[in-house]
């Protein structure tokens, strides 16, 4: 066999390889898709923010909030239902994001049209939030605040919305966040530099006409 015979031979072995290897071990999930709600950093006062919102796949409840996007300044009032069999809806101004079993759907609720049967984040984009603020997206900015803080955290109780919740503040560049949440697991406060989220009320009935698809 030729030398060049051989390079190719070689190549075309190694490619084999790694496709092989693809195949059986799959894409690397990203750190976000590895850490699960409120896994912990191993700072005590941001684990104990941490492990609340952990409870929050678990809850039952209706949230109300109040988001301001700093930059904007942008205000705008949000609704989130859990129920026991883990239907969501997330209402963000006149936005609903519904997420029942495997279907998830957008709606527009200023309009007749149909809701887009998927989320679409980007409908919010301009306050700067997700439509997964008051857990996951809470979870991933404290664990990613916690480790990359400048200083000791301050832990401590605080009255919000008629509920006690455990809160954390983090001193980061630039400033401190300030991250609190109830034994429900849900978002009491976020206070930072880029945005407000303040729970304004708090029940643990869900509030089923929350999942309606029009106003």
């Amino acid at each position: 066999m030729s030398p060049r015979h051989v390079l190719l031979a070689a190549a075309t072995l190694a490619t084999a390889v790694i496709a092989l290897s693809g195949c059986l071990t799959g894409e690397r999930p990203t750190l976000a898709e590895e850490a699960v709600i409120g896994a912990p950093v191993g700072d005590p006062a941001s684990d104990a923010v941490l492990g609340h919102l952990a409870a929050s796949a678990d809850a039952s409840f209706t949230a109300v909030y109040e988001i301001t996007n700093n930059f904007g300044p942008i205000t705008r009032d949000a609704t989130v239902v859990q129920t026991d069999d883990r239907r969501r809806s997330i209402t963000i101004g006149d936005v609903r994001f519904l997420i029942e079993g495997p279907s998830a759907a957008t709606c527009d609720l200023t309009t007749a049209e149909p809701c887009r049967n998927r989320i679409d984040d980007a409908a919010v984009s301009d306050l700067q939030v997700t439509h997964q603020f008051y857990a996951r997206s809470a979870s991933d900015r404290l664990r990613t605040d916690a480790q990359r803080r400048v200083g000791p955290t301050d832990g401590y109780e605080a009255e919000i919305a008629g509920r006690t919740a455990r809160c954390v503040s983090v001193p980061v560049s630039g400033g401190s966040k300030v991250y609190c949440v109830l034994p429900e697991g849900v978002l009491a406060q976020y206070q930072g530099p880029d945005l407000l989220i303040t729970l304004v009320g708090f029940s643990t009935d869900p509030d089923e006409s929350a999942f309606a698809r029009t106003r």
